[in-house]
């Protein structure tokens, strides 16, 4: 009986003691004789999150009046300024230190700019919206990220002109243009990160058709032209992988 007893009483202290070792060993636990290898870090896989940032920049406007002065007489040439926030959606994919990606944002704007133009009237341009689609480069230091990026970029342009407070003209057009910059992105934990981020965004030229406020219909095409400077903030939330 009492031999029996200890067969039992040993049989249970193995059962325990392996039980214990393969728990500690899927908990991360390093004993002493116990070696455990954690999956080395990748950027690779599917990320998600938002930004917010500033943007300056200028923006010049040149109006066809047909046959009215020269062109360059009524051209305006001002600045603009303003915040930049939301949202972007992405791809990494790690091969040793190389880093590519594709990333796509959205962002909302109050950049906006003004100045006299044409005796008592004021020209005034803001930036309601801003997208980009980009491709990335980057180079891996563990869990630091150096990149650069260039892609596409869409802006919504609007220009206003009144007198005396008093609007009197309007029109704009969604602008394409083309984005490019670097950054600095560091994983705070395996699966968020932050970044700060330098881009120069130039929209382009495009055609604005004046219309009268309430009325419609175009009295004047303003050739219109937007670059911007931005810096952004954002945090990342990345998918496992």
């Amino acid at each position: 009986m009492i031999k029996g007893f200890r067969t039992l009483c040993g049989v249970s202290a193995g059962l325990i003691l392996a039980l214990a070792a393969g728990q500690a060993s899927a908990d991360g636990y390093r004993g002493r004789g116990v070696k455990v290898y954690e999956q080395p870090f990748t950027w690779s896989g599917f990320y998600f999150g938002g930004h917010a940032g500033l943007a300056t920049g200028d923006t010049q406007g040149t109006p066809d009046l047909g046959g009215g002065p020269p062109p360059g007489l009524l051209s305006t040439d001002y600045n603009l300024d303003g915040a930049l926030y939301g949202g972007q959606i992405g791809f990494n994919w790690q091969t040793g230190a190389l880093v590519l990606g594709v990333e796509g944002s959205l962002s909302g704007s109050s950049v906006q700019g003004s100045t006299a133009c044409v005796v008592l009237l004021e020209c005034k341009r803001d930036v309601d919206w801003l997208a980009t689609v980009t491709g990335r480069v980057g180079y891996a230091m563990g869990r630091s990220l150096v990149y650069g990026l260039a892609g596409v970029a869409w802006g919504d342009v609007n220009t206003n002109v009144s007198i005396v407070g008093i609007p009197i003209l309007s029109g704009g057009e969604t602008h394409v243009g083309w984005v490019a910059g670097f950054g600095f992105e560091h994983m705070l934990s395996n699966h968020i990160s932050a970044r700060i981020e330098y881009a120069h965004v130039d929209l382009g030229s495009d055609n604005h058709g004046l219309g009268l406020v309430g009325v419609g219909g175009v009295v004047i095409n303003d050739k219109v032209d937007v670059k911007m400077d931005t810096i952004r903030l954002g945090v990342n939330f990345k998918f496992p992988h």
